[in-house]
């Protein structure tokens, strides 16, 4: 907010009101083609931005982000109609970019425009100069992010459940958005709920605390919290998906589940995670390794500086 103004269109879009829907169309498309000094439009995971695509002026430059698509994907339709429109389109790993390559070539879309097609690695903001041991009295494994299908939380609380039945100096803990509203599965799992934590000091220490993190999901682009945790030397233990591999190196820096289905899944995380307990060497080589590879790749001053050459 205090670097640009910000209109939410949602509370209009969201009455269905059809002729007033057409009318903030139109004066948006006008306000857009009709600015001096508006140079580029930017969308990501909006519907309504590919309505607006096509009527914007060719002079202005158009850019789109796509982090990961899933099997069966909505908005391949909006990846392949827009093909002609858009100058710049982002992607955050290679896996994003060859299945958007796929869309094309299934949808005869012109080879030609692959070229628009940009890799731009997130960034994060390094906040350890140096590696710091953990405290080994009580084992500390975490699941950050938001509670949604994809995601498979589940997993992680049938994790939880199956490893505290043998292990006694191990906690689970919970860290995002949705979850109150399965509070009981979390407590049933003896998991502690921590909340949504906003702020930086709270999640800095909450990373500094953990010795795994465990990534269940089903698709992915590259997790911003695996990025976050690995430059606190939190081993990631993450579902084979997306552009995970491109960063994780098996038994490197980060473990790789390869099992496609979920009992099998969660049987490899709890073989992973009992290894683990039972080596301390090797859980020590891995945490520095990942604090190592998330020092030298995730900094955010590359990010910066490739958007700031997007829109320039």
């Amino acid at each position: 907010k205090s670097s640009a103004e910000i209109i939410e269109i949602n509370p209009i879009l969201n009455k269905r009101n059809k002729w007033i829907n057409i009318v903030l169309q139109k004066s948006i498309v006008k306000a857009i083609n009709n600015s001096n000094s508006l140079k580029n439009v930017f969308g990501c995971n909006s519907n309504y931005y590919y309505q607006i695509l096509p009527k914007l002026s060719c002079k202005i430059n158009k850019s789109d982000l796509f982090h990961a698509f899933e099997q069966s994907d909505p908005r391949i339709l909006d990846v392949v109609k827009s093909a002609n429109c858009i100058n710049n389109r982002i992607v955050i790993n290679l896996k994003a970019k060859n299945d958007i390559i796929d869309f094309y070539k299934l949808h005869n879309v012109n080879d030609k425009l692959i070229n628009n097609i940009e890799v731009i690695q997130n960034g994060i903001e390094l906040t350890q100069n140096s590696y710091s041991n953990k405290n080994e009295s009580i084992i500390k494994i975490g699941f950050i992010g938001r509670w949604s299908t994809e995601k498979r939380p589940e997993l992680f609380l049938e994790i939880a459940k199956r490893i505290k039945a043998k292990v006694s100096n191990i906690e689970f803990v919970m860290a995002g958005t949705g979850m109150k509203s399965n509070i009981d599965l979390i407590n049933n799992a003896e998991v502690t709920f921590l909340g949504e934590i906003t702020e930086k000091e709270k999640m800095n220490d909450l990373y500094n605390s953990l010795h795994f993190v465990l990534i269940t999901s089903v698709y992915e682009g590259f997790p911003m919290v695996m990025m976050e945790a690995m430059s606190h030397g939190v081993i990631p233990i993450s579902t084979n998906v997306g552009g995970i591999n491109e960063h994780i190196i098996h038994n490197e820096n980060g473990l790789l589940i390869n099992e496609k289905y979920e009992d099998e899944i969660v049987n490899s995380f709890c073989n992973q995670i009992l290894n683990f307990i039972k080596n301390s060497k090797d859980k020590d080589r891995i945490s520095r390794s990942a604090f190592d590879y998330a020092s030298k790749h995730f900094g955010i001053d590359k990010f910066n500086q490739s958007y700031k050459n997007l829109f320039s």
